[in-house]
């Protein structure tokens, strides 16, 4: 089956040449760019890395810093298990997790802590001795961790 000659849209403009020719009006002129533009563009980038940077730089005071004696909280429970996330070289972040009055607590440990707890029985009582390693924070480390009458972490004198 032909074509109809009828059917095809003839094109009015000249065809479009590639590279344009020297000295015509079109010729590719590039824009200049307003520099608030080009602060903009780049604003998102700025902010994902400094907020990076804060997270590890405060996750790092978090890790390398000794609890903090004056707000050391007292807790029991049971306890129901040790974590660890995987993040970052330094082993990652290790947790230890207990109910207490019914909901489930996860407080930080040392990396080299967990081998320690990893005798603990699960679903027996458990004693904990915690308190923020930055002061304020809302993240707290195990410093005393007792269960049936054996010391099975105790870092008092490391504290701050």
């Amino acid at each position: 089956m032909q074509p109809d000659s009828t059917m095809i849209k003839k094109a009015k403009k000249k065809r479009y040449e590639w590279p344009p020719p020297e000295g015509t009006e079109d010729v590719y002129v590039p824009r200049a760019r307003n520099p608030i533009h080009s602060i903009l563009t780049a604003l998102p980038i700025i902010m994902l890395i400094v907020g990076l940077y804060l997270y590890y730089q405060g996750e790092s005071e978090q890790s390398h810093s000794a609890p903090i004696r004056a707000e050391s909280v007292d807790a029991e429970g049971i306890f129901t298990g040790l974590s660890a996330i995987k993040s970052g070289s330094s082993g990652g972040r290790h947790y230890l997790w207990f109910e207490q009055e019914g909901k489930s607590r996860g407080i930080r440990i040392q990396p080299h802590e967990a081998t320690l707890l990893e005798s603990l029985a699960r679903g027996e009582s458990l004693s904990v001795r915690m308190a923020p390693s930055v002061a304020g924070s809302r993240t707290f480390w195990a410093w005393y961790v007792e269960q049936d009458g054996v010391v099975y972490l105790d870092n008092s004198e490391k504290l701050q």
